[in-house]
C-alpha cells in the first residue's frame, strides 16, 4: 500500500514554510520542503499584522498549493500559525482570509501547543535527557519531558525579529529568556539541547559549508558555543548585504541572523549548555505526526 502524502504549513513571524511527506514508523519521510520569507510579524507586539506580509503569505501558500498538487497530496494541509498571528489584533481576520482565499483551516497555536508540536517533531533526535529549544522570529520555546512521560513547555515573547526590531532590547535578553528555565530539572547534568528553527538550521548549514540547504546537511549537526561566538564576531561588523554576499544561504535572514545568535548565546549562559544539536525536524514534522495519529490540537 502506497504511503499517504501529507502536507503541513507553518506561518511564522519571519517565514512561511511547507513540508510534504509521508508518516512511516513514527517519523516523517520528506518529499519536498519550501520556505518563503514574508515578515508577517514585522509589526509592534499586539498590533496589526503587516499588510505586505499578509499578501506575501497568501501568495506563498498559493505556490504551496500548486506544489502539493504536483506531489500527489490529496488532502488539505495542516496549516498552523504561531506567535505573530496569535498576538495580533487581527489574527482572527487573517484566519478568515486564509479560509476565504485557499479554503484551508488555520490553526492558531498557543505557546504551549506550539511547544508540544515542536517537541513531537524533534523527538527523533532526542536521546535520553533531552531539551528541545525552538527560536523563532517572534518567540522562543523550551520543551522537555517529565519523568511521568508528559511534555512540559514554556514560551516567551523573544524572537529574532523582535530582537532585531528593538522590541526586545539586548540588555533585557537574559531576564526575559530566564523565564524558560522553569521547565528544566534541578539536575541539568547530561542534558542534551536539541534546537529547531531557522536560526540554528541556517548556522548548521553555514558550518557544514553547503551551497544549497538540505535536511541531510543540518539534521543532527552539533553547533558549539565556540562556533556561535566565532560566527557572532565574524558577522557583527558586516552590513546585511555584506553577510549575504559572503553567505548566499543567508537570504531572508541576513538582517536578523545576528539577533538569533545573540538569543542562543544568552540561552547558553542561562543553561550552561556548551553545544546545541540542530534538528530540521520540528513544528512541521510534529504537525504531520499528530495529524496521522488523529491528535491535532483544537486551536
Amino acid at each position: 500500500m502506497a504511503a499517504v502524502m501529507r502536507a503541513a504549513v507553518d506561518i511564522g513571524s519571519n517565514t512561511v514554510r511547507l513540508l510534504i511527506g509521508s508518516v512511516q514508523n513514527g517519523r516523517v519521510q520528506v518529499c519536498r520542503q519550501m520556505l518563503v520569507t514574508t515578515r508577517l510579524g514585522d509589526t509592534e507586539v499586539g498590533g496589526r499584522l503587516s499588510a505586505v506580509g499578509r499578501a506575501k503569505t497568501i501568495e506563498a501558500m498559493r505556490l504551496f498549493a500548486a506544489e502539493m498538487a504536483a506531489c500527489g497530496v490529496s488532502e488539505a494541509p495542516v496549516v498552523a500559525a504561531t506567535s505573530a498571528v496569535r498576538e495580533a489584533v487581527d489574527g482572527e481576520d487573517f484566519r478568515r482570509e486564509v479560509s476565504r482565499e485557499l479554503a484551508w483551516r488555520l490553526l492558531i497555536l498557543s505557546g504551549d501547543q506550539e511547544a508540544a508540536c515542536s517537541f513531537s517533531g524533534a523527538a527523533s533526535l532526542c536521546d535520553g535527557r533531552a531539551v528541545v529549544i525552538d527560536v523563532g522570529g517572534g518567540s522562543t520555546e523550551m520543551i522537555t519531558r517529565r519523568a511521568d512521560g508528559s511534555v512540559c513547555g514554556r514560551s516567551v515573547k523573544v524572537g529574532a525579529v523582535r530582537v532585531f526590531n528593538g522590541e526586545v532590547p539586548a540588555d533585557e535578553l537574559y531576564e526575559r529568556l530566564s523565564g524558560l528555565l522553569a521547565v528544566l530539572p534541578e539536575d541539568r547534568a547530561g542534558l542534551q539541547y536539541v534546537s529547531v528553527g531557522g536560526t540554528i538550521t541556517l548556522l548548521a548549514a553555514l558550518l557544514a559549508g553547503v551551497r544549497e540547504y538540505t535536511r541531510e546537511a543540518v539534521h543532527g549537526r552539533v553547533v558549539t558555543l565556540q562556533q556561535l561566538q566565532q560566527l557572532h564576531r565574524e558577522l557583527a561588523p558586516l552590513a546585511p548585504a555584506e553577510r549575504l554576499a559572503k553567505y548566499p544561504l543567508m537570504a531572508g535572514r541576513e538582517d536578523i541572523i545576528l539577533a538569533g545568535i545573540e538569543i542562543y548565546l544568552t540561552l547558553a549562559e542561562l543553561t550552561g549548555a556548551s553545544e546545541f544539536m540542530a534538528s530540521d525536524a520540528g513544528l512541521l514534522d510534529g504537525l504531520l505526526l499528530l495529524q496521522a495519529a488523529g491528535e491535532l490540537p483544537d486551536a
